[in-house]
């Protein structure tokens, strides 16, 4: 933990000789201590990228594995491009935490087992879409925000990863990370979370201020979650023992102190909507989707979260004209007992520097689940791999080294969080357990894809939060029929099958005319 035992420093003595023990060790294949090149290979956005350093030879025959490892094989000197606008993920500065030295020791373990050169490009969603478009390569593979592959599959750019040669999903170092299967419909998988692009820093948790809660003697949320007694009712009920008028003018407004805060605002309803164990889309076996925002238990949902973010009761209520920072900015300022958002991006990092003791826990549990359910962010990265990459048998061998090799990389994470940002082991066993409780819904792939389908995902916000007046069983009888078309729609896109319908013959011909007059 931050506050540092001189067990911990012991382990990072022990840690630093083991490195250099290994760095003396030779023929390892590639160990972050061995020679190489020390620059991060980054590609140029070209045309074309990756075909620089391929030499057209197949791949040499496969050899014996050790300890697990896909197959050995002589990929050639194949240039292997991604597509990712986070290139710490694969060249971080080197001997700057044992975490970017892992990871700088997995891509030359890559690239010398199976002979091939991993280079990053800036990813560019325009960029992908036209090279598609042209039927020229853009990347190997993309690692983008979950919530943008659902533009791409919707624009026919990306390939089924259960058909890619050489790519076993089904193996465990997967299915530890890929937990919310968000982005497979119909046995199609159009993208996954991986090992080396770790989704568990975007899932949601609730953060707490040790201060307030022992100020107001209130109950131990590590013990409340450790007995399942975490709940929507008793966080409520916390929340409104904090709210105080801290100055005394008798207003509430930003200088008190209330129950709740966030990351973002648009967010914090789905987040606990989700955390309810209500679904906003129901995927039933046969592949039928239907609008779920419509039954008594949801309602029921929708009305307790609007007692959780009522802003300026159990909510903070941020300036008009302030950004999202002022939220995290009151938690750290002591104003609000709880602040709800994911670790990932920098965004709640303001915390770790703190004077207030704090603890993370779960999101507490609603009226449909007997288990922690946390949101995990549409932001959270994915991995995809576009139609026009051509060279499958390589790409898939490649994947499966880099997700093999990179199945113990969490493990190290998590030692670096808990030194540096944690003040108590309670909250490193929660962050541990976080990816059993990740979920997500087809909503957010769903509203890039069709329009009513967004609709139905935006009725949570905006009568969970931005407009606690409106009734929720009537705006969403009013919206349900169109969503439900939707919904069709959006099955046989994710199928491929939509067919565009074809354009009015006056339609087509005014458009025709404005094309001229331009």
């Amino acid at each position: 933990m931050r506050n540092g035992r001189t067990g911990t420093w012991l382990l990072v003595v022990v840690m630093l000789l083991s490195i250099v023990a290994t760095a003396c060790k030779s023929g390892d294949g590639g160990s972050a201590g061995t020679g190489g090149e020390t620059e991060p290979n980054v590609a140029e956005n070209t045309e074309s990228p990756g075909s620089e350093g391929e030499t057209g030879t197949e791949p040499e025959g496969q050899q014996p594995a050790d300890d697990g490892a896909p197959p050995v094989q002589d990929l050639g000197g194949y240039t292997f491009v991604v597509a990712d606008n986070n290139p710490n993920r694969w060249f971080p500065e080197e001997g700057s935490s044992d975490l970017a030295n892992a990871i700088i020791d997995r891509v030359k373990w890559v690239e010398e087992t199976y002979n091939v050169r991993i280079e990053v490009r800036k990813h560019s969603e325009d960029e992908l879409s036209a090279a598609v478009l042209a039927g020229d390569k853009y990347a190997d593979v993309i690692v983008t925000p979950t919530w943008e592959l659902g533009r791409h599959i919707n624009g026919k750019r990306l390939l089924d990863l259960n058909t890619i040669p050489n790519l076993d999903m089904s193996k465990d170092y997967w299915k530890e990370y890929n937990t919310s299967n968000l982005l497979t419909y119909d046995n199609r998988t159009y993208g996954a979370a991986a090992p080396f692009a770790n989704q568990n820093d975007e899932v949601w948790v609730i953060v707490f201020n040790k201060r307030i809660l022992n100020e107001l003697g209130l109950e131990n949320p590590y013990e409340l979650v450790k007995n399942k007694q975490w709940t929507f009712e008793k966080m409520l009920e916390m929340e409104k023992a904090a709210k105080r008028d801290l100055n005394g003018d008798g207003v509430m407004d930003s200088n008190d102190r209330y129950g709740l805060a966030t990351g973002h605002d648009w967010d914090i309803a789905v987040a606990l909507y989700l955390a309810s164990g209500n679904k906003i889309i129901d995927i039933a076996p046969d592949g039928k989707m239907t609008y779920a925002v419509n039954s008594p238990k949801a309602y029921e949902t929708l009305d307790t979260i609007k007692q959780m973010t009522k802003r300026g009761d159990t909510f903070f209520p941020k300036n008009d004209g302030e950004d999202m920072d002022a939220y995290v900015k009151a938690f750290v300022e002591g104003k609000a007992l709880f602040l709800a958002y994911s670790r990932g991006r920098g965004v709640i990092d303001p915390i770790y520097q703190m004077e207030d003791d704090f603890g993370f826990v779960p999101l507490p549990m609603g009226n449909n689940t007997d288990d922690y359910l946390s949101w995990v962010s549409h932001d959270a990265p994915s991995i995809a791999v576009p139609v026009t990459n051509k060279e499958l048998d390589k790409t898939g061998l490649i994947l499966e080294a880099l997700a093999w090799k990179a199945k113990d990389e969490e493990k190290i994470r998590l030692d670096e969080i808990a030194f540096t940002q944690l003040r108590d082991d309670e909250s490193l066993e929660i962050l541990q357990q976080l990816k059993n409780y990740g979920v997500s819904d087809m909503a957010f792939i769903g509203q890039q894809m069709q329009g009513n389908v967004h609709s139905g995902l935006a009725l949570i916000p905006s009568v969970g939060f931005y407009e606690q007046d409106l009734e929720p069983a009537s705006k969403v009888a009013e919206i349900e029929e169109a969503v439900n078309i939707g919904l069709e729609e959006l099955a046989l896109r994710l199928k491929g099958e939509y067919v565009e319908p074809e354009k009015p013959a006056e339609e087509g011909k005014e458009e025709e005319k404005a094309e001229k007059a331009e």
